[in-house]
């Protein structure tokens, strides 16, 4: 009878291991082929978002490059550069500080190599050093080459700057970035352009590989195959567009991809993204060997994983066997009741047998699950940012490809209309700790979903500290109006109930309502709108609609009027001021403005004046009112209130501005400066270099002394002077326009009328005749 157990015992345990064999088999495979799918693409993924990072970063530096190119162009020495016929002093003199604004921009800047400046009217460079023909011929191509291009700008592929001439030339290679002034003009009107050279080997620092390990390659190629930046130095300027694998990239239409093939006879892959600013591409080829590395890990990992299973199951099956039913029985019981409550904490004991080593794993891994439940709920917050942020991407994002992060959060979302509200806590400073802070804020997020969950959809994340973006989804049944009135209730709720349980106040900015693919639009106008704090004080709503409307062709008229009131403030010449109040006043009563357009315009008015007073030195807080700006102009029912309390309030700011200049501390070097230029305004070669000689003082320290003491530049003043003196001569006496030029000090008499025109408004001739009348 043993005999027979013992026989039937093996035949089940044979069975039950070839069973186990096909099962774990079966298993390990399948799911081999789902991890090695999902790996796969996880790994394409993660080079696509790598090329879309370096492309971002690439970009947002030569967006920087082209601001800073701009930025010179308003040069004024630069700007007189291309516009005036200077004489030969004059030209030496602006040349001369060209090359030192340049100087200083180059050393500032490390991406910066060098840059030159070209008049095509004159067919003079300015670029800080001499050049001979072969020179101008090896380095300066883009002269020729940009007289009659078509474009604003253009960003040339890598080339070879000759920096000297000797038997063994040294060359550095340079990117370079040339553009047109003025910046926008048809090439037959073009007066010259500007051309900064960019040291290549930075820029390629910016997409070059940061791990040893990685054997790929990263490199740009410009639209016809030129390359543009590469490791290796010898390839830049090579055309290799005959490349197999460049010509599919080339001819690709798609803005990215990816695909495989040989190079040099090793397969790879490649990934890459076309560069929306310049028609770059950015490729990165990885060998095949390197990119199935982690597969073949996982590869060989399910192999012995299967090997170890099998091995177990085999020596299970062969202990279960000789059990008894008494121990599974047990476990089955143990198990139910660990899955059914789960347990708060571990007590360690000895185990009699190895079901009761097992049902303890089982239990250690039901409790790894739920700590791994519990970091993804922890997690929901940075998710939630993660999905805010590839939402307010310009452009937006496909909506099939946020769908994954809704779903993992919860959130109810369609694609209809949106509207975006920004908040910021007021008296962030009082405040105690920033975790406080940020307290609040989570806490503010989670009561706007509530409130705003109750009537529509949406979501709210912090974005930093203290601020924090809600968005409301709308169906695409209600109007715009409706939209943003139901935003204003729901941040109505959210001020009551701030102020209420958090012993707080916030301020709410909206935007209009629109459609999901201009949702960053309505996201930068909310944050336009809640800089307004400024003006109508904390806890206050403020939409969009608030700060736009009758912005019409008279609002703008009206508010051209503004710019004297703040020159007058300015030159704190109350009458003045106070004539140009009265006919601001009368316009309006003539012309029926409505009372909203009104309040817009006083508001508009005060923050100009109060930025100029800022700028001299006023502390704006002793200016502007520390509540609601609009509570207050409210207040008045009657336009002549409003025309006093507006009258009033600049007053107090002249009266501010007076008492700074008062107690500001004379400078005796400027008195001695102003007395010289008094006394030698008519000489030609009158300039900050002949009064730094003059008074033994550096150019850059005489500027800042003049500007902080009379509050304008040294020319602007000298122009003022020259043209005062010129103004009493033209009235005065009868000499000829070139005498009177030369005797306040201008040998090109084209100049000075030009600069008394811009000044007066008037030619001098008119300006005589009228004065004579």
């Amino acid at each position: 009878m043993k005999w027979i157990q013992n026989k039937r015992l093996a035949k089940a345990v044979g069975m039950l291991s070839i069973l186990l064999f096909l099962l774990v088999s079966s298993s390990i495979f399948s799911t081999y082929i789902f991890f090695n799918k999902e790996l796969k693409r996880q790994l394409t993924d993660t080079n696509m978002e790598l090329l879309r990072q370096l492309d971002h970063k690439l970009e947002l530096s030569m967006e920087n490059m082209d601001k800073l190119t701009i930025q010179m162009l308003n040069n004024k020495d630069v700007t007189q550069f291309f516009n005036y016929e200077l004489n030969e002093q004059e030209s030496h003199s602006n040349s001369f500080r060209i090359s030192n604004y340049f100087s200083n921009a180059v050393s500032s800047n490390d991406y910066m190599f060098s840059i030159d400046l070209y008049a095509y009217n004159k067919r003079q460079l300015v670029s800080g050093t001499v050049l001979n023909e072969q020179e101008f011929i090896q380095n300066y191509q883009w002269v020729s080459e940009f007289e009659r291009y078509e474009g604003y700008s253009k960003w040339m592929p890598t080339r070879r700057l000759t920096l000297d001439q000797s038997s063994y030339p040294i060359y550095r290679n340079v990117v370079t970035f040339v553009r047109t002034y003025p910046l926008i003009s048809d090439p037959n009107v073009r007066k010259g352009a500007i051309a900064v050279n960019i040291k290549e080997d930075l820029l390629y620092d910016l997409i070059k590989k940061t791990s040893t390990q990685d054997q790929g390659e990263t490199f740009v190629i410009d639209p016809n195959g030129t390359v543009v930046l590469h490791r290796d130095n010898k390839v830049l300027g090579t055309n290799i567009s005959e490349l197999p694998y460049i010509q599919s990239i080339l001819n690709d239409t798609e803005s990215e991809g990816y695909f495989s093939s040989d190079v040099d006879q090793t397969p790879s892959s490649f990934f890459y993204v076309n560069q929306n600013y310049t028609g770059w591409k950015i490729v990165r080829y990885i060998p095949e060997v390197q990119f199935n590395r982690p597969l073949s890990v996982i590869r060989y990992g399910f192999l012995a994983l299967a090997v170890v299973l099998f091995v177990m199951s085999m020596v299970l099956v062969a202990v279960v066997g000789g059990w008894t039913f008494k121990p599974i029985n047990r476990f089955i019981q143990s198990m139910t009741g660990r899955l059914t409550v789960h347990p708060k904490g571990h007590l360690e004991h000895k185990y009699s047998d190895e079901f009761q080593y097992f049902e303890s794993t089982v239990e250690h891994i039901l409790q790894d699950r739920e700590q791994l439940h519990k970091q993804v709920n922890e997690s929901k917050p940075l998710i939630k940012f993660k999905l805010f942020t590839e939402i307010m991407s310009n452009p937006p994002p496909k909506w099939s490809s946020i769908q994954t992060y809704i779903d993992k959060l919860g959130i109810r979302l369609q694609n209809g209309q949106f509207v975006v509200m920004s908040v910021e806590f007021d008296n962030k400073n009082k405040i105690a700790t920033a975790r406080d802070l940020h307290l609040y804020a989570y806490a503010l997020c989670n009561v706007a979903e509530e409130l705003m969950n109750a009537e529509s959809l949406g979501f709210a994340v912090e974005v930093e500290n203290g601020k924090c973006a809600v968005i409301m989804n709308f169906d695409d049944q209600e109007t715009a109006e409706y939209n943003v009135m139901r935003a204003v209730a729901v941040a109505d709720l959210m001020r009551n109930f701030v102020r209420e349980y958090f012993n707080q106040t916030i301020t709410v900015g909206i935007g209009d309502s629109v459609n999901f693919h201009e949702i960053h639009l309505s996201y930068k106008q909310s944050m336009e709108t809640l800089r307004y704090k400024l003006v109508m004080g904390g806890n206050a709503i403020i939409t969009n609609e608030e700060i736009t409307s009758g912005q019409s062709s008279q609002f703008y008229r009206f508010f051209a009027m503004t710019d004297g009131i703040v020159a007058s403030v300015k030159l704190v010449d109350k009458d003045k001021m106070q004539q140009q109040i009265s006919k601001w006043f009368e316009l309006f009563a003539e012309q029926n403005v409505p009372p909203e357009m009104i309040m817009q315009l006083i508001v508009q008015c005060l923050m100009k004046v109060a930025t100029v007073a800022a700028e001299i030195g006023v502390d704006m807080a002793e200016i502007l009112p520390g509540h609601d700006m609009y509570d207050v102009l409210n207040q008045y029912e009657q336009l002549g209130h409003l025309q006093q309390y507006t009258t009033e309030a600049l007053e107090h700011i002249i009266e501010r501005i007076r008492e700074k200049r008062n107690v500001r501390e004379k400078n005796e070097v400027v008195d001695k400066v102003l007395l010289y230029i008094q006394q030698h305004f008519k000489r030609n070669d009158m300039s900050l270099n002949l009064l730094a000689s003059e008074f033994h003082l550096s150019v850059s320290h005489l500027s800042k002394l003049f500007k902080e003491q009379m509050e304008c530049n040294f020319i602007d003043y000298l122009m003022d002077v020259r043209m005062s003196k010129a103004r009493e001569q033209l009235v005065e006496t009868d000499e000829m326009i070139r005498t009177i030029a030369e005797q306040v000090g201008y040998s090109n008499v084209n100049s000075f009328v030009r600069i008394f025109k811009k000044m007066t408004g008037l030619t001098p001739t008119e300006y005589r005749a009228k004065h004579k009348e």
